[in-house]
């Protein structure tokens, strides 16, 4: 208690003389006696009035005289703005000076800056104020604020997406005039950009310098290392003080976790590495990877959607046992392809089999037999055939090129040759690599001469210097046939050596998405489309925002003209982001930096008004009752129940109105769990479900409800979907008694992992499964067992086999019936019990398969069997609905005639 008083301060501790004058106002009240008490005499009952034996007291009553007491003094208190805590001192007389460090380094915790900020400007008075930040864009002046306007001030300062620039801010306060040595106050994010000491050494030249720091520094996420599993995660951390764990997710285009990789960075590890495994279906869905918790730019990594992941195959004449590695076709297109696509080899017929996106073939000259006419389907239906030349294309080639070859080769700068090796002419304005730049150091030494024509010259995506072709390309039904003049290897060409290479390959894997070859000729230069705030939060982009040129996007620097975000064209976008593969996190090594933690202050004053305020109207309330206003109450007790009524916070209508909504409808609910996006989906899944059983069935539910297992009623809801997350808490224990009870009396709870198995598919543990395993280790759970074939689920409205959701291949699992009894030769009994299981669990992710917009289109896609699956899935919905809903009737009819042959065998 003595350390809780030693941290109390007073804003206006003069108003405290204020406590002399309580001694005169208890005198006053006590001389001064209450009212007397009205009571009502009407004429006709006289008997009733003249036996009222409480008489008016003579004086206030000593607990009143008390309570009035404490009231006037928690006012003066009050008013004297009391502080707990330890305050930041500002000494001096001079101007005060905050210097805010607001990168996207100093987005973690920024609610403690704004906290240390007020407190500064509290402690200020009256002084003029001068707030400097170092990654805002301004004109080079410094504005001196009065208290009002430094407070407004502070409250708009915010953390931008980009790193900020300290020796600009020096030089600013070098270039001001005060009228007095000012005390600056530098609000650091505790990372070091090399500028950290000579920064600080200049605020000190200006004036008596403080510095605050975080207690722990902000995370940062390098770019993904794309293999054909997942991505390789980096976390890189500016300090190695200690254990430190980060929850890295892969987030899908509509916000939903896609999955989840736990990094530790260990004690004296500045980096850590973790491995995210997705199919290649989900990785096509991956929008971005961020740190969980983390809220900052710098934990955020976008992903490029116009190089969403596709399945090449890669066909080569040549087997890999004949080549040297590095003279190998394969070699060099698997390592362009590898950072954005799913690479497999094989023969034609395999791949197409295998269902790829794009077929590259490495020097095959003639497709023979039924593999042409595969591939001709193939393109028709919209596939990506690239074939690249080859010395076997030197004696001719079939039809499926896209211009007339002729036969033989063209050798530039060998020693039968004149001409000297051709560099790349300009892309044409109509090429899908129209923007990309070329490097002077590509050179082509052969290659395969197309027969001129008109065609060839509208035909061309690529261009030698002296206009023979390098690259052509023709659209055959949806698909395109594109071919490359020379190998794929350096054996004709310095091409595949270089960046441009790698990035020509990835705009023609965008024909294989949907994007048109002429939206891919229109990005010369790339326009912003959305940017990310400090905090990591995608938002449109400003009109003010200016393109970044094709050529230059890969070098480009994030600042203020060119945050991180995406840019390009919708479809097309590219991902700029803070962090990149080379970047690193150094920590701040100044000596007497405070903590933001350690020196914030609670303000008591509106705590101590509202407790004066409380005890003013409790006064009111009570010299109403000794006046016999509240006379009819007749008992202390039923007043004091008046006066808690009025003055607690009264209990909020809406639970009252959802309990009669629910009451009064049977409704289809879900557990909120207090995560937005996993929230979101599942109302917007329950309601896509919704409108499925109304147009199917008699049953016609109204909106889903969220349900607050800890607070809400259950007993309303006969089936309950419950999604799982990482980031959800543990249960309390009434809470996990509260569930115990709903299952026990008649409840059902759809535990939804969200992650394709229960331990099924793989021998480790999902997240999802780790959360349940977690939440309901506490509950009393039956046995359970694989939903069998004949279960009343899969036929209380549909015929069903499987249980898919946006995923399929998962196990679900059900309350274990008791083995079916045989008798004799007697068929096996209808198995099923009375009761509707209380738990069905499973993690193929149901809701983000029934969800639907407003205007009943899918929110997500279901993989791999697309609306087929979406069909099922629904159908499963239906049938989940029915069995919850009828329980022992849908159990007893689709068993009916198992149960008649019974009743007719007299058993």
């Amino acid at each position: 208690m003595p350390a809780l008083f030693s941290q109390l301060s007073f804003g206006a501790p003069w108003v405290l003389a204020g406590l002399l004058a309580l001694p005169v106002l208890w005198w006053l009240l006590k001389v001064t006696p209450p009212q007397p008490r009205r009571i009502a005499f009407p004429p006709l009952r006289l008997l009733l009035g003249l036996k009222n034996e409480e008489q008016t007291p003579a004086l206030t009553p000593w607990w009143l005289l008390l309570l009035r007491l404490l009231a006037a003094a928690l006012l003066i208190f009050a008013l004297a703005d009391p502080l707990l805590g330890r305050s930041p001192q500002v000494a001096g007389n001079g101007p005060l000076v905050l210097v805010v460090d607001n990168g996207w380094t100093a987005a973690k915790d920024w609610d403690q800056r704004q906290d240390v900020i007020a407190d500064l400007l509290r402690g200020a008075g009256d002084r003029p104020v001068a707030i400097v930040t170092t990654a805002d864009q301004n004109d080079g002046t410094l504005s001196m604020l009065d208290a009002g306007a430094a407070a407004r001030a502070a409250r708009e300062l915010k953390p931008m997406s980009w790193p900020g620039d300290r020796m600009a801010a020096a030089a600013r306060l070098r270039r001001a005039s005060f009228v007095a040595r000012p005390q600056i106050f530098w609000l650091s994010d505790g990372v070091e950009d090399g500028s950290g000491r000579g920064f600080a050494s200049a605020l000190a030249a200006i004036g008596p310098l403080k510095i605050f720091g975080p207690q722990i520094p902000a995370l940062g996420l390098l770019p993904p290392v794309r293999d054909g599993t997942g991505f390789t995660v980096t976390v890189l951390r500016p300090d190695g003080r200690g254990q430190r764990n980060a929850l890295v997710s892969a987030i899908g285009r509509n916000g939903e976790s896609l999955a989840n990789a736990q990094v530790t960075l260990k004690g004296g590890a500045m980096r850590g590495d973790a491995h995210i495994a997705l199919p290649l279906e989900i990785r096509n869905q991956t929008a971005r990877l961020e740190i969980r918790g983390e809220e900052s730019a710098g934990a955020v990594q976008l992903l490029d959607t116009g190089g969403a992941e596709r399945r090449a195959g890669i066909v080569s004449a040549a087997t890999a046992e004949n080549e040297q590695p590095l003279l190998s076709d394969v070699y060099y297109l698997e390592r362009a392809l590898a950072p954005f696509a799913e690479v497999e080899k094989g023969t034609i017929s395999g791949l197409l089999a295998h269902h790829v996106s794009v077929l590259m073939l490495a020097d095959v000259a003639k497709i023979g037999g039924t593999d042409a006419d595969a591939v001709n389907k193939f393109i028709a239906n919209g596939g990506v055939l690239v074939r690249f030349a080859g010395p076997r294309m030197t004696g001719g080639a079939d039809s499926l090129v896209p211009v007339p070859l002729r036969v033989g080769g063209r050798y530039l700068g060998s020693a039968m040759a004149w001409d000297k090796p051709q560099q790349l002419a300009p892309f044409p304005a109509a090429s899908p690599f129209n923007g990309l730049a070329i490097p002077s150091e590509v050179t082509i030494a052969r290659q395969i001469l197309a027969e001129p024509s008109a065609e060839t010259n509208d035909r061309s995506w690529a261009r030698l210097a002296d206009g023979t072709p390098l690259v052509t390309a023709r659209q055959q039904g949806q698909g395109w046939i594109v071919l490359f003049h020379v190998t794929a290897s350096p054996a004709w060409s310095s091409l595949p050596l270089s960046g441009l290479y790698v990035d020509m390959l990835k705009r023609i894997l965008a024909l294989a998405g949907g994007t048109s070859a002429g939206d891919l000729a229109r990005l010369t230069s790339l326009a912003p489309i959305s940017v990310l705030d400090g905090f990591g939060h995608l938002t449109p982009a400003p009109p003010d925002l200016l393109p970044i040129s094709a050529r230059d996007f890969a070098k480009t620097e994030i600042s203020a003209r060119h945050p991180p975000g995406l840019y390009g064209a919708k479809g097309v976008e590219n991902a700029l982001n803070v962090m990149s593969a080379h970047d690193t996190l150094l920590p701040l090594n100044l000596s007497g930096i405070l903590n933001y933690g350690e020196v914030h202050t609670l303000v008591l004053q509106p705590w101590l008004l509202a407790i004066g305020a409380a005890l003013l109207c409790l006064d009111a309330l009570i010299a109403l009752w000794l006046r016999g206003y509240l006379y009819n109450l007749r008992f202390g007790g039923a007043a004091a129940a008046a006066i808690v009524l009025i003055l607690l916070p009264r209990p909020s209508h809406a639970d009252d109105a959802a309990n009669m909504a629910a009451a009064l409808d049977t409704r289809l609910a879900y557990v909120v769990t207090g995560l937005p996006d996993v929230d979101a989906m599942s109302k917007a899944g329950l309601a896509g479900l919704g409108q499925a059983l109304k147009a199917r069935t008699s049953y016609e539910p109204l909106d889903p409800m969220g349900v607050d297992i800890a607070k809400d009623d259950l007993s309303f809801y006969p089936l309950l979907y419950w999604p799982m997350d990482p980031r959800e808490k543990n249960l309390s224990p009434a809470t996990l008694s509260k569930i115990a009870d709903y299952m026990r009396l008649g409840g059902t709870i759809l535990f939804d992992t969200r992650d394709l198995t229960l331990g099924a598919v793989r021998g480790d543990q999902n997240p999802g499964e780790q959360t349940l395993r977690r939440l309901t280790g506490g509950l009393d759970l039956p046995p359970l067992e694989p939903v069998p074939a004949d279960h009343v689920l899969t036929k209380t409205f549909y015929l069903l086999k499987g249980f898919p959701g946006r995923w399929d291949g998962g196990q679900v699992w059900i309350e274990a019936l008791p083995p079916a009894e045989k008798n004799g030769d007697a068929p096996t009994p209808a198995r099923g019990g009375d009761g509707v299981s209380p738990v069905i669990i499973g993690g193929n992710d149901w809701a983000a398969a029934w969800a639907t917009d407003a205007n009943g289109r899918p929110l997500t896609e279901a993989v791999p069997g697309g609306d087929n699956q979406r069909e099922m899935a629904l159908r499963f919905g239906i049938n989940l609905v029915m069995y919850a809903l009828t329980g022992n009737y849908k159990t007893d009819l689709v068993h009916a005639p198992a149960l008649i042959q019974r009743l007719g065998n007299g058993k």
